[in-house]
């Protein structure tokens, strides 16, 4: 299993193949899916599937899992991979698990996560969409240098859009 970055308290990585449970078990939690696409078991699975082989498609990019670099307790999933509704744009998106909201982790995660996009692997736009409604999300992207830049219609409903280029990083 790959590390793709990690901060003091966040370590997020490949999954195993063992691990789709995890993923499973974190899109059943209703409060978790109130602001993302609801999916179905077998379509959870399917996405875990996709997942594994777009680390050897695409390595560098892809979903993954977010866990406590301290007891390796699963907290969420990201991404940082070519979005659905336009592959031509590299999505940034999270979910974590209830009991670690509201504890900073989301920005903390958004910042890693923008600074190995440019610094790794050389993008030079990374973008994020939330719920209207969502403006915890919304700050989080904000404090991560992420700039709102209109709506757009992805994941077939019309969200706020986000983006940050590599050139508005200070050096």
């Amino acid at each position: 299993m790959k590390i793709i970055t990690q901060t003091p308290r966040i370590l997020i990585r490949e999954f195993h193949t063992s691990e789709e449970h995890l993923l499973v078990n974190l899109y059943e939690d209703n409060r978790v899916t109130v602001f993302v696409p609801k999916r179905t078991v077998a379509e959870t699975k399917k996405q875990f599937a996709y997942a594994l082989i777009a680390y050897y498609e695409s390595p560098g990019l892809g979903r993954w899992g977010i866990f406590d670099p301290k007891d390796g307790a699963f907290m969420g999933v990201c991404i940082l991979k070519p979005a659905d509704s336009d592959p031509t744009r590299i999505e940034l998106g999270y979910v974590f698990a209830p009991a670690y909201w509201g504890k900073g982790l989301a920005t903390e995660l958004a910042i890693a996560l923008v600074k190995y996009g440019f610094e790794e692997q050389g993008l030079t736009e990374i973008c994020a969409c939330t719920d209207a409604e969502n403006t915890a999300s919304q700050n989080v992207l904000l404090k991560a240098g992420l700039k709102r830049d209109g709506n757009i219609f992805w994941h077939g409903s019309d969200l706020y859009f986000f983006r940050i280029e590599k050139k508005s990083i200070p050096n």
